[in-house]
C-alpha cells in the first residue's frame, strides 16, 4: 500500500513503497525548502494511503 506526506506548504508526496516515499520527500524539501530530512524523519511523518 502507498504512503503520503503532506508537507506544510500543502505539497503532497506519495511514493509506492517506503524508499520511493523518502527519496521523493527528501527530493521535495532539498529543492522546495532548502532543507534536508533524514529517513526517519520522513517515515514518522508518513501515514498509509486510504
Amino acid at each position: 500500500m502507498a504512503k503520503i506526506m503532506q508537507c506544510d506548504c500543502g505539497y503532497v508526496v506519495r511514493g509506492e513503497t517506503d524508499d520511493e516515499l523518502v527519496a521523493n520527500v527528501q527530493e521535495h524539501a532539498r529543492e522546495v525548502h532548502d532543507m534536508e530530512l533524514t529517513r526517519e524523519q520522513v517515515l514518522a511523518m508518513a501515514q498509509q494511503e486510504e
